[in-house]
């Protein structure tokens, strides 16, 4: 079965506006850099719609979801915007946005086009990059994510049958609103590793966090000291995934690939390289492969370093997911057009020097 790729470029951009670190153009530099190397083709592309009103109603209160519509429209009323705090909106994380209903329930609809295409048998494997919106809650927005397409996606999985799963989130945060939505849920193992709440928003994921009644046990937090580089973070990830993943046997894995563990990140402080990141990548493929025949959902997630870092991690990722081989060097053409954009050095490998 071939694996396939949501065109996230297709969808309407996540925008949070000029300034907001959560960049518009993260998904054209990663577009671009895979095209220019041929990563893909047509055939590789998996159709997606956006998230309807009942799909999103597995992640979110019905209340949430028609904040968002309100609050979306290119005029909200007066009413929608006094009420906008109490959802989380309006925030410098969070701000109202026109057309956000719009993007983020495509986000949605695109990771459950991938979900259904592997849980039904049609894909060995699928990418959206687009996804990994992890932090929103089922009331609320947090984190930039407004909707949450992991929690819609996990659910989704299960109707269809897939009735144990296991979430792997690397992003540098904590992968707080899909904890708390299996909090008590023994079918759903929800793996995070990232720079400790002690430094770090949203000051969730500390070790002691394991579930609690039916599902005790079934949260696995790994957080790491700010400064921890590709040595510790893998040594951590390595030591503790595959021991639960085999003990939890799932039929499903849905991992989140944030890249802001990254050395150079604006807004966190880890100092992971694109190589480890690979790796962690290929532990999660190799874990699909060893434990449910090869089905694996991967989503994007945070990064703000939308240019220099997002393109090589995720193009990393689709090529380990798609089984494609990472060129050594960077398309020469692709450096000089995102270096005139945006005034930025770009790298000439998807490795990066040793740190």
């Amino acid at each position: 079965m071939r694996p396939r790729l949501i065109d996230a470029t297709a969808l309407p951009p996540y925008d949070l506006g000029r300034d907001h670190p959560f960049a518009r153009d993260r998904q054209a530099a990663l577009f671009d850099l895979l095209r220019r190397h041929r990563l893909f083709g047509p055939d590789d592309l998996l159709p997606s719609e956006p998230a309807t009103r009942a799909e999103l109603r597995l992640a979110h209160a019905e209340a949430y979801i028609d904040a968002v519509t309100a609050l979306s429209q290119p005029r909200p009323d007066r009413d929608a915007m006094a009420a906008a705090w109490r959802f989380g909106l309006g925030s410098g994380d969070n701000p109202i946005a026109p057309n956000l209903h719009q993007s983020a329930s495509a986000a949605v609809g695109a990771t459950l086009a991938c979900v259904r295409a592997v849980a039904g048998g049609q894909a060995r494997a699928a990418l959206n990059t687009a996804g990994g919106l992890h932090h929103a809650m089922p009331a609320r927005a947090s984190g930039f994510c407004i909707y949450n397409d992991l929690v819609a996606g996990v659910r989704l999985a299960q109707q269809v049958g897939r009735a144990r799963v296991l979430y792997v989130d690397l992003d540098v945060h904590h992968g707080d609103g899909v904890q708390a939505a299996f909090w008590d849920d023994p079918t759903v193992l929800t793996y995070s590793i990232h720079e400790s709440p002690e430094s770090l928003f949203p000051g969730t994921g500390y070790a002691h966090e394991h579930g609690a009644g039916a599902g005790e046990g079934a949260c696995v937090n790994v957080p790491l000291p700010a400064g921890t580089g590709d040595a510790g973070w893998l040594a951590a990830l390595r030591e503790t995934l595959p021991a639960a993943a085999r003990a939890f046997r799932p039929d499903l894995i849905v991992s989140q690939h944030g890249c802001d563990p990254h050395f150079s990140d604006p807004l966190a402080n880890l100092r992971v390289t694109t190589q480890a990141m690979a790796a962690g990548t290929q532990l999660v493929r190799d874990l699909a492969d060893a434990l449910c025949e090869g089905r694996w959902v991967a989503t994007g997630g945070g990064g703000y370093r939308p240019h220099s870092v997002i393109p090589r991690a995720w193009s990393w990722l689709w090529c380990i997911l798609a089984d494609r081989t990472v060129p050594e060097q960077i398309d020469a053409g692709w450096r000089d057009e995102w270096r005139g954009r945006t005034g930025e050095q770009m790298p000439e490998r998807w490795a990066d020097p040793a740190i």
